[in-house]
């Protein structure tokens, strides 16, 4: 008997996931668009995959996805303007609506009685822009004002993500909740909720330092207190205080060897005391934890944070020497960063082995200035525009230190003179460097006279008085160092493309040095202020062999060209060429 077999199941046919290589093949076969249409949604597509650096065909039609990568990209950076950018933008989304691959839901132009008259109510227009794409999304779905909540805004960005390219989606939902709050409160007659204010930051990588006992706590503070050294004269002083960078960085080395000690199992409630961090055990799962988060790799934190851990058993808990030889032997195990650059800085000076790199940020302040100049109705942005030009100049010909540049102040460390041919300079005193060692600069005179303009007439039509620091914010208080840092580094990156910290202008202007004058580091050691020349050596011998052999090859390159000249000419076929004496010769 023949036995009859069962047909096979069908499986179920997964989707077909769109690329933008379907979209791109739509689009050209479209009926309905005309041929210059077509030309540029298309362009649009090559465009936008040339700037990713991906095929058309392995990039799934995720709009998401494609806004978070056009959202990486500076237009500066590659070559294009930012309204190129924003066009590429807006084609691609019109591509991908006309090739029918994807439903894209499109609120209509005109909102709807209800938010129309929430619209009159805004204030400000940073008010209406930032809320006009919610507006229209909830008046298209029928809601009224009053019944916005967080399921609103959740359902608001469920739809961004489906339908929109937006660069910074999760800007978005914080800006959209925090003007719905701001608007709530200042019109209560509307009875408008207020809604949660989303959080995007990473959560926290180290322990919560309400977790360790008060004990703990209280021995750090103590021990911060010592290192800050504010009686000299007690029994028990530090012999040198830790400048207040340092105590915030010995603070940190702690949180950090505790969060490796719980990681590595041991309960933050036996901790009492930094005693407890020291012990031959504790210590060697501290760095065994801290080496394998830096898989191994040289790190430099945690070399730093190792040998404060040292530091604290010999001068605050005061182990006895064979305890400490121990801790000593045990740190050697823990590699840290060599003389010279780290590679984050080597990255750094490569790109501007490009001249074109140097030029765009040479450009930068003088830009930027112009911009601050043509501003007829000047506001906090104009403020920081010409502080970062100041900053940048300054930085370029100066390079002083971040907590230095940061506490300039006129008439302290800035001497202005306006009559011509005075010389202005700018000098800081010795107590407020690192070293100790007192810094003095002529001020060129064309970043005096934009000093001069910045305190006379710039920032009083904004601050409505003259300001006594050079980096001030527009109530006139002083910009906290690490806030001017951000504000230099996200305009840079955002006007030319070219990330760096105000430091690393430290290594560009050694770099410019050296690349000029290799060897010449007694030169860089008196402009960057370096007490010992070995700290220059240190850092920028280890980069001065590639000027060395560009030196050696530009020697080898003009003598070659020195015997090219020297050699005889000679005519085709070896024939030596014609001169006065030969043509006597044969007459």
């Amino acid at each position: 008997m023949l036995k009859v077999q069962k047909p096979l199941a069908r499986l179920p046919q997964r989707a077909k996931v769109f690329t933008l290589a379907d979209v791109r093949e739509a689009v050209a076969a479209s009926g309905t668009l005309s041929p210059v249409r077509i030309r540029d949604l298309l362009s649009a597509i090559s465009c936008y995959c040339g700037l990713i650096g991906r095929n058309p065909d392995v990039v799934p039609l995720d709009l998401g996805a494609i806004g978070e990568e056009l959202g990486a990209v500076n237009p500066v950076a590659v070559g294009i303007s930012q309204k190129r950018l924003a066009n590429i933008r807006s084609d691609l989304l019109s591509a991908i609506t006309a090739s029918g691959l994807k439903a894209l839901k499109r609120p209509p132009k005109k909102l709807t009685e209800p938010w129309i008259n929430l619209r009159r109510r805004l204030k400000t227009k940073g008010h209406r822009f930032g809320l006009s794409r919610f507006c229209h999304y909830a008046s298209a779905e029928g809601l009224a004002p009053a019944a916005v909540d967080d399921a609103v805004i959740a359902a608001f960005m469920t739809w961004v993500h489906e339908n929109v390219i937006h660069r910074k989606p999760n800007e978005l939902h914080r800006q959209t909740a925090m003007i719905w709050n701001t608007v709530a409160t200042e019109h209560p007659d509307l009875k408008l909720q207020q809604v949660s204010l989303p959080s995007f930051r990473a959560p926290p990588k180290r322990i919560d330092w309400a977790l360790l006992p008060e004990s703990f706590r209280d021995d750090v503070e103590a021990h911060l207190a010592w290192c800050t050294c504010t009686d000299p004269f007690a029994v028990d002083a530090r012999d040198r205080p830790l400048a207040p960078s340092s105590v915030r960085l010995r603070r940190a080395e702690i949180h950090a060897a505790v969060t490796a000690l719980v990681d590595s199992g041991t309960s933050p409630a036996t901790m009492t005391g930094l005693g407890d961090l020291v012990t031959a055990q504790n210590f060697e799962s501290i760095a065994r934890r801290r080496l394998y988060m830096a898989e191994g790799k040289e790190n430099a934190f945690n070399k730093l944070m190792i040998g404060a851990l040292v530091q604290i058993a010999r001068e605050w808990v005061k182990v006895d020497d064979a305890m400490l030889t121990e801790l000593k032997r045990l740190a050697t195990k823990v590699p840290g960063i060599g003389a010279g650059f780290t590679q984050k800085n080597k990255d750094f000076q490569r790109q501007f082995d490009d001249p074109a790199v140097l030029q765009r940020l040479r450009r930068l302040p003088h830009e930027l200035w112009s911009k601050v100049r043509r501003d007829k109705a000047p506001n906090f942005r104009t403020l920081a525009h010409a502080q970062v030009a100041l900053a940048v100049e300054i930085l370029f010909y100066m390079a002083p230190r971040m907590r230095n540049l940061a506490a300039l102040a006129f008439d302290e460390h800035l001497f202005l003179h306006e009559e011509p041919g005075a010389v202005s300079s700018l000098e800081i005193p010795a107590g407020e460097t690192k070293n100790k060692q007192p810094i003095a600069f002529d001020i060129p005179p064309h970043l005096a006279r934009m000093l001069i303009a910045y305190r006379n007439e710039i920032a009083p039509k904004i601050m409505d008085r003259k300001p006594t620091c050079v980096f001030v914010n527009q109530d006139g208080t002083r910009k906290l160092p690490q806030t001017l840092s951000k504000l230099i580094q996200r305009t840079v990156f955002k006007e030319t493309g070219i990330t760096l910290t105000p430091h690393q202008f430290r290594h560009l202007a050694a770099k410019i040095l050296l690349d000029h004058s290799p060897g010449a580091f007694e030169l860089v050691r008196q402009l960057l202020g370096h007490q010992n020349l070995k700290t220059t050596t240190d850092f920028y011998a280890g980069v001065d062999t590639r000027r060395a052999a560009r030196h050696h090859a530009e020697l080898l390159q003009k003598w070659s060209e020195q015997q090219e000249r020297a050699l005889p000419r000679r005519t085709r076929r070896g024939r030596k060429p014609k001169t006065a004496s030969n043509r006597r010769s044969k007459a």
